[in-house]
């Protein structure tokens, strides 16, 4: 069993960020002495209102909490690429790698409609989500190609490499490389340096729930995170990642390459749980479920699609409806170690990914989730390593 975790970056409030550096450093180093395998950063913007007071470039906090440990890999949950030139990312990452002797995880994502990407990108637009997912893909093929191809060029619907017209008449570059130059001295194709440590290049992680995107990973040799959905959904997802023709034929098992972004939190006690974490995961999915005004994070989208959710799940509490359907683990580590155990033999699942974004909490509890969590849910399992 893989154990990843999201840190804690107290949403809700703002608070100075010189203080959540140092609690994401201290979570860190807690899950490291832990033997988790990636700390994963995600990517947030213009939190006015301390609920997205999430790092805005992951990049620079993987290399931030690379450097105050040891061995745990770094991981981006996700890198929103449409709102990143490509070349600078695939350069970024490239030298978070060598500066971290390779360990990290490249996680990218298409993102989500919110307000942030019209101020980096109007291309990205995700009101127009075909556009802003071709966008996405290419921007991922310019950056799998400036790692792997030697020289590269590129030319589709949003970019071109190099930009044509650039004539070198630098007298100390003469005689020009063939590789890179045409005979009249126009720049044809392009390096990027440095290469990334990995060989050919870090993993690539997916962000997704859909069928279609794990399928798309598994052809190309990428690996998927999903977050935390009902045993159907998460079937037929890992089935089209299982089933896929894999690039190099490879024959997957299910469960292999996936894993799954689940909140949990844990106490001495049911109770002590239900206590400590009721009122901050109400809030933290009102919160969501009002960022996808299209309905898609609705209660019912959590479940699978042939089920009949009741008139109590649909207006009772958000805690309880999570709950009733086991899409959290919130309670003490017996409970929270039965969940894992459940989907582990049922379904294949191998690899979760902890996260506890819980609005106003108090971080010294998350502190002891995390402490609890270490001592006594993972030593009952295998661990997977890297």
């Amino acid at each position: 069993m893989r154990f990843d975790f999201v840190p804690f970056f107290n949403p809700g409030e703002n608070i100075p960020w010189n203080r959540v550096v140092k609690m994401m450093r201290e979570q860190t180093n807690l899950a490291e002495q832990a033997d988790f395998t990636t700390v994963w950063l995600t990517e947030h913007h213009f939190a006015h209102n301390g609920y997205l007071n999430a790092p805005p470039n992951p990049i620079m906090m993987s290399l931030d909490l690379a450097s105050h440990s040891k061995k745990i890999r770094v991981g981006q949950a996700p890198i929103v690429l449409p709102d990143w030139h490509p070349l600078r990312v695939a350069e970024d990452i490239a030298l978070l790698d060598n500066m971290t002797e390779g360990r990290v995880d490249f996680g990218v994502a298409k993102g989500i409609n919110e307000r942030v990407t019209l101020q980096f990108n109007k291309d990205a637009d995700r009101r127009d989500n075909e556009k802003s997912y071709r966008l996405f893909m290419e921007s991922l093929e310019v950056i799998l190609k400036a790692w792997t191809k030697d020289p590269f060029s590129h030319k589709g619907e949003f970019y071109e490499f190099p930009v044509p017209g650039w004539k070198e008449t630098n007298r100390f570059l003469m005689p020009l490389e063939k590789e890179y130059h045409s005979e009249k001295g126009e720049y044809t194709g392009m390096y990027i340096h440095p290469r990334p440590y990995q060989d050919p290049h870090p993993p690539v992680w997916l962000m997704s729930n859909s069928p279609h995107t794990y399928k798309l990973a598994a052809e190309r040799g990428f690996k998927v995170i999903g977050m935390s959905s009902p045993p159907g959904k998460l079937e037929s997802c890992w089935d089209a990642y299982a089933n896929a023709e894999s690039h190099d034929g490879a024959k997957y098992q299910r469960g292999d390459g996936v894993g799954v972004c689940t909140v949990i939190y844990v106490a001495e006690t049911m109770e002590q749980a239900d206590k400590d974490a009721r009122a901050a995961i109400n809030g933290y999915y009102e919160y969501l479920s009002g960022s996808r005004p299209e309905g898609s994070w609705t209660r019912k989208a959590y479940l699978d699609d042939d089920a009949n959710p009741t008139d109590e799940d649909l207006n009772g509490e958000w805690f309880d409806f999570l709950m009733k359907y086991e899409l959290i683990w919130v309670g003490d580590a017996d409970y929270v170690a039965e969940k894992i155990d459940k989907l582990n033999k049922s379904i294949g699942l191998n690899h979760i990914m902890l996260l506890q974004q819980f609005p106003g909490f108090d971080y010294q509890k998350i502190l002891k989730s995390m402490a609890l969590f270490s001592e006594r849910v993972m030593p009952r399992f295998n661990p997977d390593g890297v």
